[in-house]
């Protein structure tokens, strides 16, 4: 079927579609526009021929005035001849003032049938009395003709002044003025009618011409518009067919060519977000090496931090059975002093990998760049120029010193990378107050004072676009497999969590200067002088040590041996709740290494603390903090002491608890 069909090519054809919806437009509007005017007219044609009959009936009136005083139809002739030569006039009486029909004219014979019937005297008084209150022409539409009533006066002085009253609805009314009688004038409705209905023809027939016009004006304009659409198109189904897109021609310079290059724009759009997505995948690979490190460091420094407990507590006990001064004792120092910087590297590579704990604490800046140049030094290399300019005095910050040592470590690479031929890099430390307006410049940055840490390079220097992206993560302007797009989004991320901001300052060929504002504090506690070495004595307690490692667990036997206490050790997490339940009444303190076979700390804490509740507990480890945390190691009320540990400490650690 015809109908159909075409609902399947509106369903299939764009241009179908566009042709339909307007030309359903198009008939709504000439509809609307059809209804409306022939309302209109319809009204204006009803007013016209009421307007007409009035004036017929005041005209009727008028001239009929000489007839009816005197009663003498010969005068009436004329005027009612003059009024039934109108066309649609029917019939035209004039009436006496007692209701007396003085004289009629109807239009002709065949008219006869659609003569309006005769006034009963009720209706005739009726009427004289309207007529002759108002003053005026009466109008009354009956089923097939209309009717009109003027009033036939009579005056010394003609309540008509001039032609141009007939064209009045009433005078105002004279002393002298008389009704004499009245006139009565029907016009037939079918001559409005047959004005009504050429009306609506007529109207029907613009509205379809206008339809027939306007729908192929309409198909003319869809087909301009869709025919280079469809080659467009074409062209577009023909680039994915080859499962490449590349460019189109643009053949011109109007909206179709526009839209042409706004496909290529696509395309273009799309290859450089393939890219986009292939560096991603890259950066991705790589971040995730680096979480592989990462972990990596943190197993590696648990049994790393096990020798470095045992090797720098034998050289501790070394050192007290040695005399002082001697070459021996110097080899000691030596030997303790070379595993406390072997456990200060590992504190720094699980900083690298993020897996060292944050503890803020109050520290001097200045102090820490000095502890840190050598490692800069090494890790910049020698072709670069190294330079530390610190401003006198002490620069007190309440931070991180490992996230400090982040921060310096990622800006002096970014540094070294930008000055691949050699350069200058240069480390300076200073004050600067920040007032209330310049405050609001920067996010959750209060008014005060700030340490200011500056790192500038001679390198290669950033552009505009460059600088504003340089803390996207993910962000890198390196090769692919070169760099994680990491390093300064965690700058940023920790210049933030100190309530502090960072500016840079960069153009191409100039260098850089990232310069770190972090807040000053004005006082820091001294850190507590201890004679060394000062390892308390134990008043004899019994010390539970449950320790996996052989060596360490020896070393600490010795340690608390030398030092009054008596041991029981446990080689595991099970073997401790054991030794506990044999020995439950003599154990004063619990030594417990958080990660353990079997069974770890926290696991061994709560079965022995069910046992003998508040039983005093010390927790040690050397393994990275998210894993103790995992572990159920992290209330800070919980005693604990990190590896590798030292005599002193250790003995001091546990006489605290023993106190508590």
């Amino acid at each position: 079927m015809p109908g159909l069909r075409y609902l399947k090519k509106i369903k299939e054809s764009f241009a179908a579609k566009i042709f339909t919806v307007f030309a359903v437009l198009i008939i709504v509007v000439s509809t609307v526009f059809a209804t409306f005017f022939i309302h209109h007219q319809r009204k204006s044609l009803t007013e016209a021929m009421i307007s007409e009959g009035h004036l017929l009936a005041r005209m009727l009136a008028y001239n009929s005035r000489l007839g009816v005083f005197s009663e003498n139809e010969i005068l009436l002739r004329d005027p009612l001849e003059g009024i039934i030569q109108h066309e649609g006039v029917l019939l035209a009486e004039v009436y006496t003032a007692d209701g007396k029909l003085l004289k009629e004219v109807d239009r002709d014979s065949s008219a006869m049938s659609q003569r309006p019937p005769s006034l009963s005297p009720q209706a005739q008084k009726v009427i004289f009395a309207t007529v002759t209150k108002t003053n005026t022409s009466l109008f009354q539409e009956g089923s097939d003709h209309f009717e009109f009533w003027a009033p036939v006066i009579s005056t010394s002085q003609s309540a008509f002044g001039g032609d141009e009253s007939l064209y009045f609805e009433s005078k105002p009314a004279q002393p002298s003025e008389l009704t004499i009688g009245f006139v009565r004038v029907a016009i037939d409705r079918t001559l409005f009618t047959s004005r009504l209905h050429s009306l609506i023809l007529k109207s029907a027939l613009i509205a379809f011409g206008f339809l027939l016009v306007g729908s192929a004006i309409l198909y003319l304009v869809v087909q301009k518009i869709i025919e280079p659409f469809s080659r467009l198109t074409e062209g577009v189904k023909a680039q994915g067919s080859e499962g490449k897109l590349s460019k189109l021609a643009v053949e011109s310079q109007d909206e179709i060519g526009r839209l042409a290059m706004a496909f290529n724009t696509m395309v273009e759009s799309l290859a450089k977000r393939e890219l986009e997505k292939q560096l991603l995948e890259e950066q991705l690979r790589h971040a995730q090496k680096m979480d592989a490190i990462g972990t990596l460091a943190g197993g590696i420094a648990h049994d790393f931090n096990n020798f470095l407990t045992a090797i720098i507590g034998y050289a501790n006990l070394l050192q007290l059975n040695l005399p002082q001064p001697g070459e021996s004792r110097g080899y000691a120092d030596q030997i303790r002093a070379a595993a406390e910087r072997a456990a200060n590297l590992t504190q720094r590579l699980l900083a690298f990998g993020r897996k060292q704990a944050v503890h803020p604490r109050p520290f001097n800046l200045n102090e820490q760049i000095i502890t840190l140049g050598k490692l800069l030094t090494t890790l910049i290399g020698e072709d670069v120029e190294f330079c530390i300019e610190l401003q006198k005095g002490n620069l007190l910050i309440m931070a991180d010193p490992g996230q400090i040592d982040q921060i310096l470590i990622n800006l002096a690479t970014n540094a070294r990378d930008a000055m691949p031929r050699g350069g200058k890099l240069t480390i300076t430390t200073n004050t600067t107050e920040l007032d209330d307006e310049a405050a609001k410049q920067h996010e959750n940055v209060s008014a005060g004072s700030y340490a200011r840490l500056t790192v500038t390079d001679t390198g290669i220097g950033l552009d505009e676009n460059i600088r504003e992206r340089i803390f996207d993560p993910f962000f890198t302007t390196k090769e692919v497999g070169k760099g994680t797009g990491l390093g300064l989004s965690m700058v940023y991320g920790i210049v933030k969590q100190h309530q502090g901001y960072i500016e840079v300052e960069s153009a191409p060929d100039k260098g850089a200067s990232f310069s770190i504002y972090i807040p000053l504090i004005e006082t820091m506690l001294e850190p507590v002088k201890r004679p060394a070495p000062l390892m308390p004595k134990g008043n004899f307690e019994t010390v539970l040590v449950a320790e996996d490692d052989f060596i360490v667990r020896a070393y600490t036997r010795e340690v608390l041996e030398k030092h009054n206490y008596h041991v029981i050790e446990a080689a595991d997490g099970i073997e401790a709740v054991a030794r506990f339940v044999d020995n439950k009444d003599l154990i004063s303190v619990v030594l417990l290494d958080v990660i353990m076979p079997k069974m770890n700390g926290k696991e061994v804490f709560e079965e022995i603390n069910v046992i003998r509740p508040g039983i005093k507990t010390l927790f040690t480890s050397g393994y990275t903090y998210d894993i103790i945390n995992r572990k159920g190691v992290h209330d800070k009320d919980i005693n604990f002491v990190a590896k590798p540990v030292q005599a002193d400490d250790l003995l001091l650690k546990l006489r605290e608890v023993l106190s508590n």
